[in-house]
C-alpha cells in the first residue's frame, strides 16, 4: 500500500507538472519517459521480492511482534510514551542496523558484488516502489529485516511499545524507501529525497535508509549542493 501510495504520487506530481524528473540537478538522468528499459533480471528480482520475500518478510514480522513482552494491543492504554516516544526509537534503531549492515557490504568487495550491486545498477532511481524492490533476495531480505521492528523490538522494555507504534513504523519504513527511489525533489526536515539519491550516485556516502542522524554521526554524510551530485565519481 505505502509504495502503491508513492508511485502514484511520483505520477499524478509528473502530470500536474508539479515536478520535472528529467532536469532534477541532484538526479541527473534521462527524463521520467525515457528511462532505461528494465532488462529481464530487473523484473525477476522486482517480481519475486514483491510476490515472495516481501510475504516471507511480513510473515517474520508478525511472528516477531506477536512473541515480543514489548508489545501492548490494548487501544486504551495508548499513551504518548508507549506510541510516539516509541515509534521514534524503534524507527531511529532499525536505521542504525541498516546502515551499519549497508556500509559493511560496501566496504567488502565479495558482498557488494553478490548482494548489493544489482540495486546500483540505476545510479539515478525513479520508478519508486519498483526500484525499491529492484534488489537481490538477499539485500531485499536484509534491508526488510533491518527496517522492521524486527531488529530493534528486542531490546524494547517489556510492555513499552504500543502496536500503533509499530504499524507506524512499517508504513513509514515502505513509503519512505519509495520515496528514496523516485525523482521527486521533497525535503520534509527529517528526510529528503536528495539523501538516498546521494548514495546512489557516490555510493560512499549517505548508507542509512531514512534518516540523516547516522551517517552526521559517524562522518559518512554528505550535503550535495545543488547540481554537484551529478560530478561525483562513484567508487564501488
Amino acid at each position: 500500500i505505502s509504495g502503491a501510495l508513492c508511485d502514484l504520487m511520483i505520477y499524478f506530481s509528473i502530470s500536474q507538472k508539479k515536478a520535472t524528473p528529467g532536469d532534477l540537478p541532484h538526479q541527473p538522468g534521462p527524463p521520467f519517459n525515457k528511462r532505461p528499459a528494465l532488462v529481464f533480471k530487473d523484473r525477476f528480482y522486482a517480481y519475486f521480492n514483491r510476490a515472495v520475500m516481501l510475504p516471507f518478510v511480513s510473515w517474520l514480522i508478525v511472528k516477531t511482534v506477536w512473541n515480543s513482552d514489548a508489545m501492548i494491543y490494548n487501544m486504551d492504554e495508548m499513551t504518548f510514551m508507549n506510541t510516539v516516544v516509541s515509534f521514534v526509537v524503534v524507527f531511529s534503531l532499525s536505521d542504525l542496523v541498516y546502515y551499519t549492515g549497508h556500509r559493511i557490504v560496501h566496504h567488502f568487495p565479495f558482498l557488494y558484488k553478490w548482494i548489493h550491486k544489482h540495486h546500483h545498477g540505476e545510479p539515478a532511481p525513479m520508478r519508486g516502489w519498483f526500484d525499491t524492490c529492484n534488489a537481490t533476495p538477499a539485500d531485499f531480505f536484509y534491508t526488510g529485516w533491518s527496517t522492521s521492528p524486527m531488529s530493534t523490538l528486542w531490546l524494547m522494555p517489556k510492555g513499552s511499545v504500543h502496536i500503533v507504534a509499530i504499524v507506524a513504523c512499517l508504513y513509514t519504513n515502505m513509503f519512505v524507501g519509495a520515496l528514496g527511489h523516485c525523482r521527486l525533489d521533497l525535503n520534509w526536515g527529517f528526510f529528503n529525497t536528495r539523501f538516498h539519491a546521494g548514495h546512489h550516485a557516490t555510493s560512499r556516502t549517505n548508507y542509512a535508509q531514512n534518516i540523516e542522524l547516522w551517517d552526521r554521526l559517524f562522518g559518512t554524510y554528505e550535503d550535495l549542493k545543488t547540481g554537484d551530485l551529478g560530478k561525483k565519481k562513484k567508487k564501488a
